[in-house]
């Protein structure tokens, strides 16, 4: 037999929504702040490998070293907007005939704490030109 007042239910649900609701604003923001950290992972990434055909291409002496870096930021900026912040280019000779830029940052974060640093490193040869014989 049913009592007037209901079968002890009622409000279940109500409560089982404020119990799950932070739990679900945390696998939220949690998958947002990957693609963000994978984003800026990719931002980086473009990042080196700009700077170092940059490197490259200008024969990979200390002017050229530098212009990489100055260009290696710009183009963090231009390409990721601010999807990578505090931005650090470094492009360094490797031998006489190498050069690598190592580009880090920090991905934009939603969550305190939760955002990881990205380091991306690309390393090639100098551009050398050669004549046909």
């Amino acid at each position: 037999m049913r009592s007037r007042l209901g079968d002890g239910t009622r409000g279940a649900s109500s409560i089982e929504l404020a119990l799950y609701t932070p739990v679900l604003f945390l696998v939220i923001f949690s998958i947002v702040q990957f693609g963000l950290s994978w984003h800026a992972n990719q931002v980086a990434s473009a990042t080196a490998r700009e700077a170092a055909r940059v490197a490259r291409v200008q024969g990979g002496g200390p002017d050229a070293l530098s212009l990489a870096e100055t260009h290696g930021e710009e183009y963090a900026q231009a390409v990721g907007g601010n999807a990578l912040q505090n931005v650090n280019v470094t492009v360094v000779a490797v031998g006489t005939d190498q050069v690598r830029a190592t580009v880090t940052g920090e991905a934009l974060e939603i969550v305190e704490g939760l955002a990881p640093q990205v380091q991306q490193v690309v390393q090639g040869p100098i551009e050398e030109f050669r004549p046909d014989l």
